[in-house]
Protein backbone atom coordinates (compact mmCIF):
# COMPACT_ATOMS: atom_id res chain seq x y z
CA UNK A 1 0.00 0.00 0.00
CA UNK A 2 1.48 3.74 -0.71
CA UNK A 3 1.31 6.53 1.80
CA UNK A 4 -1.21 8.16 -0.81
CA UNK A 5 -3.72 5.12 -0.55
CA UNK A 6 -3.44 4.77 3.14
CA UNK A 7 -4.28 8.77 3.16
CA UNK A 8 -6.55 8.33 1.25
CA UNK A 9 -8.76 5.98 3.26
CA UNK A 10 -10.09 9.23 5.82
CA UNK A 11 -10.10 11.54 2.70
CA UNK A 12 -8.16 12.12 -0.20
CA UNK A 13 -4.93 13.72 -0.49
CA UNK A 14 -2.60 15.98 -2.85
CA UNK A 15 1.12 15.43 -4.04
CA UNK A 16 2.66 18.73 -3.22
CA UNK A 17 6.19 19.57 -4.90
CA UNK A 18 7.37 22.15 -2.63
CA UNK A 19 7.33 21.83 1.46
CA UNK A 20 6.08 25.46 1.81
CA UNK A 21 2.60 23.92 0.46
CA UNK A 22 2.43 21.79 3.60
CA UNK A 23 2.64 24.82 5.81
CA UNK A 24 -0.17 26.12 3.26
CA UNK A 25 -2.69 23.40 3.27
CA UNK A 26 -2.68 23.90 6.76
CA UNK A 27 -3.78 26.97 6.52
CA UNK A 28 -6.63 25.88 4.16
CA UNK A 29 -7.73 22.09 4.98
CA UNK A 30 -5.77 21.33 8.30
CA UNK A 31 -7.85 24.42 10.18
CA UNK A 32 -10.65 24.19 7.59
CA UNK A 33 -13.02 22.53 9.38
CA UNK A 34 -13.29 25.11 12.27
CA UNK A 35 -14.03 27.23 9.77
CA UNK A 36 -16.69 25.83 8.87
CA UNK A 37 -17.93 24.76 11.85
CA UNK A 38 -17.46 28.42 12.81
CA UNK A 39 -19.80 29.62 9.73
CA UNK A 40 -22.53 26.59 10.95
CA UNK A 41 -22.45 28.18 14.42
CA UNK A 42 -22.98 31.70 12.88
CA UNK A 43 -25.95 30.37 10.82
CA UNK A 44 -27.37 28.33 13.69
CA UNK A 45 -27.90 31.78 16.26
CA UNK A 46 -29.46 33.63 13.83
CA UNK A 47 -32.00 30.67 13.54
CA UNK A 48 -32.56 30.81 16.82
CA UNK A 49 -32.42 34.44 17.18
CA UNK A 50 -35.60 33.72 14.46
CA UNK A 51 -37.07 31.44 16.72
CA UNK A 52 -36.50 28.16 15.26
CA UNK A 53 -34.87 25.13 17.80
CA UNK A 54 -31.76 24.39 18.76
CA UNK A 55 -32.68 20.92 16.78
CA UNK A 56 -34.20 22.48 13.95
CA UNK A 57 -31.67 25.03 13.95
CA UNK A 58 -29.33 22.69 13.74
CA UNK A 59 -31.02 20.28 11.18
CA UNK A 60 -31.87 23.82 8.62
CA UNK A 61 -27.43 24.53 8.94
CA UNK A 62 -26.10 20.81 8.36
CA UNK A 63 -28.55 20.05 5.19
CA UNK A 64 -27.88 23.14 3.90
CA UNK A 65 -23.67 22.51 3.92
CA UNK A 66 -24.56 18.84 2.67
CA UNK A 67 -26.66 20.12 0.04
CA UNK A 68 -24.47 22.71 -0.93
CA UNK A 69 -21.44 20.27 -1.14
CA UNK A 70 -23.12 17.70 -3.19
CA UNK A 71 -23.79 20.66 -5.59
CA UNK A 72 -20.40 21.15 -5.92
CA UNK A 73 -18.66 17.94 -5.94
CA UNK A 74 -20.97 16.73 -8.46
CA UNK A 75 -20.24 19.64 -11.32
CA UNK A 76 -17.58 21.60 -12.14
CA UNK A 77 -18.79 25.06 -11.15
CA UNK A 78 -17.02 27.25 -9.15
CA UNK A 79 -18.25 28.54 -5.77
CA UNK A 80 -18.79 32.39 -7.35
CA UNK A 81 -21.13 30.29 -10.34
CA UNK A 82 -22.69 28.52 -7.62
CA UNK A 83 -24.05 31.91 -5.33
CA UNK A 84 -24.38 33.58 -9.36
CA UNK A 85 -27.21 30.63 -10.14
CA UNK A 86 -29.26 30.70 -6.57
CA UNK A 87 -28.78 34.68 -6.32
CA UNK A 88 -31.75 36.25 -8.19
CA UNK A 89 -31.23 39.89 -8.56
CA UNK A 90 -33.18 41.85 -5.62
CA UNK A 91 -33.45 38.70 -4.07
CA UNK A 92 -33.03 37.08 -0.33
CA UNK A 93 -29.78 35.12 -1.45
CA UNK A 94 -28.47 38.46 -3.03
CA UNK A 95 -29.01 40.36 0.15
CA UNK A 96 -27.40 38.00 2.60
CA UNK A 97 -24.22 37.50 -0.57
CA UNK A 98 -24.30 41.25 -0.64
CA UNK A 99 -23.90 41.85 3.05
CA UNK A 100 -21.12 39.88 2.87
CA UNK A 101 -19.46 41.66 0.86
CA UNK A 102 -20.21 44.74 2.22
CA UNK A 103 -18.99 43.55 5.30
CA UNK A 104 -15.56 41.76 4.14
CA UNK A 105 -16.93 38.49 5.01
CA UNK A 106 -14.57 37.20 2.11
CA UNK A 107 -11.22 39.26 3.07
CA UNK A 108 -11.79 38.19 6.85
CA UNK A 109 -12.01 34.39 5.73
CA UNK A 110 -8.76 34.96 3.44
CA UNK A 111 -7.19 36.93 6.25
CA UNK A 112 -8.30 34.00 8.97
CA UNK A 113 -6.17 30.74 6.54
CA UNK A 114 -3.30 33.04 6.72
CA UNK A 115 -2.39 33.69 9.70
CA UNK A 116 -3.27 29.59 10.59
CA UNK A 117 -0.82 29.44 7.31
CA UNK A 118 1.94 32.26 9.21
CA UNK A 119 1.35 30.11 12.50
CA UNK A 120 2.74 26.54 10.70
CA UNK A 121 5.17 28.55 9.96
CA UNK A 122 6.68 29.97 12.97
CA UNK A 123 5.68 26.22 14.63
CA UNK A 124 7.82 23.92 11.82
CA UNK A 125 11.13 27.13 12.80
CA UNK A 126 10.46 26.21 16.59
CA UNK A 127 10.68 22.87 15.53
CA UNK A 128 14.15 23.26 13.97
CA UNK A 129 15.73 24.95 16.98
CA UNK A 130 14.41 22.22 19.16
Amino acid sequence: MTIGSLLDTTGKSVLVSDENYIDASTGISGSGPAYVFYFMQSMMEAALQMGFSENVSKVLVSQTFTGAIELFNQNNLSPNSWMEKVASKGGTTRAALDSMDNNNVGELIKEAAFAAFNRAVELGKEKEYV
